[in-house]
């Protein structure tokens, strides 16, 4: 079993681990600043009219090519506000009411931003929540699983016993120096 989610997990945690690193060290990492572009159009007037919030909000995806999660939708008595976001990127468009006409603010981040946003699940929806819970449970299931073949090699047991006790002396030493 720890063999088997081992392989499993690596490819995750990789993921992870180097999303991490490049989180904890962005400022290494800033390969390129965010990119921000405006864009201006007209909603079809049949999508103005009846205010189905499906079309219009179709309409732009399919018009201006916007992808992401529809994070808010707005209604004012004079405009509509919608934003939308995934990992890395976040568009704002601002409508018309009473003309249709629409203005779109797109920022698009740099590699180093789309990592941590990745890594901390920040705009991926379900399925990025699926798997971090997902690499989690394999973690916790390897760990668990290397632990209990620890025990049963008696080789190895010394070794590890002292390993065990440094780790968890670390650990309390930082434990006490963080919370005094």
């Amino acid at each position: 079993m720890h063999i088997y989610a081992s392989l499993l997990g690596l490819v995750l945690a990789l993921f992870f681990g180097v999303s991490g690193f490049v989180l904890n060290h962005e400022p290494w990492f800033e390969l390129d600043e965010p990119q921000r572009v405006s864009a201006e159009g007209t909603l079809p007037l049949a999508i103005k009219a009846e205010l189905d919030r499906l079309a219009v909000v179709e309409a732009l995806r399919a018009e201006q090519g916007i992808r992401g999660q529809l994070e808010a939708f707005e209604t004012g008595p004079a405009e509509l506000r919608l934003r939308f976001a995934r990992a890395g990127e976040e568009t704002e468009v601002t409508i018309s009411r009473s003309t249709g006409a629409f203005r779109l603010e797109r920022e698009q981040s740099g590699l180093a931003a789309t990592l941590g946003d990745l890594h901390r699940g920040k705009h991926t929806g379900g399925l990025g929540s699926l798997l971090i819970d997902l690499t989690a449970i394999l973690l916790i299931l390897v760990s668990l699983s290397g632990f209990g073949l620890w025990v049963t090699l008696p080789k190895r047991r010394k070794l590890g016993l002292v390993a065990l006790i440094l780790t968890l002396g670390v650990l309390a030493v930082s434990g006490v120096y963080l919370f005094a």
